[in-house]
């Protein structure tokens, strides 16, 4: 029998005639980590309802139901922070090896005169759950370049607008980092994404009652609804 010992008791062994090695117990299979497919992300998102609650809103709808990333990069100055400008841009997830969006837009109703609360929600989907892991991680460091600083975002008509960044977070495995608009209104965003399994979800919530913790709120939640990697 051939003897499969650390290389010192294999030594040994082969000094000693009739060495052998039994080792007990049952073969496993190495754990599996659970994938989520394309056709589940639907099912992810939150509804208008609890969107507006993370939102302190009961005036909430879903306005927008996409299957591709927005593409804003011709809307901000420096196209380098569009990942904390906006949730699920194009070009944020265009090398990220990323295969399906699903995302939506809830805020007050069309019919509504004036809209004060507002929020993207999105999840989208990577090969393997390492690949995800790998956003996330690359996520960080771009979000942190773009921290403690302005950006300005030229309009067709009228002043530009003009936003303060905060500083980055993770907590809970959620990274999040709020925006201020200082002119022409006062607007208050917070960007939050987290990753499970294979799955990144992104997030944008806006208020214009003031700091809100709201992305963070409904990117864990959804959060919630993954295999944990």
């Amino acid at each position: 029998m051939t003897c499969r010992l650390p290389t010192l008791a294999a030594l040994l062994c082969m000094a000693v005639s009739g060495c052998a090695a039994t080792t007990a117990g049952t073969a496993m299979p190495a754990e599996r980590v659970l994938l989520t497919t394309a056709d589940a992300l639907p099912t992810l998102l939150l509804s208008a309802s609890d969107v507006g609650t993370a939102l302190a809103s009961d005036d909430v709808v879903v306005t927008s139901d996409v299957t591709k990333a927005w593409n804003d990069s011709g809307r901000l100055a420096d196209v380098n922070c569009l990942a904390v400008a906006g949730a699920a841009q194009q070009s944020v997830y265009a090398d990220s090896g990323s295969t399906a969006v699903h995302g939506q837009v809830v805020r007050d109703p069309p019919t509504a005169p004036a809209w004060s609360h507002y929020a993207v929600q999105a999840v989208v989907l990577f090969p393997t759950a390492q690949a995800a892991a790998e956003f996330f991680t690359t996520s960080q460091q771009r979000w942190a370049g773009c921290s403690n600083r302005e950006l300005t975002y030229p309009q067709p008509l009228g002043p530009e607008q003009v936003w303060s960044v905060g500083q980055t977070s993770t907590d809970r495995d959620v990274l999040a980092v709020s925006r201020v608009q200082e002119n022409p209104e006062k607007w208050s965003c917070q960007r939050a994404l987290t990753v499970h399994s294979n799955v990144a979800v992104d997030v944008e919530a806006c208020s214009l009652d003031g700091p809100t913790s709201a992305a963070a709120a409904i990117a864990g939640q959804i959060a919630g609804r993954l295999p944990a990697a």
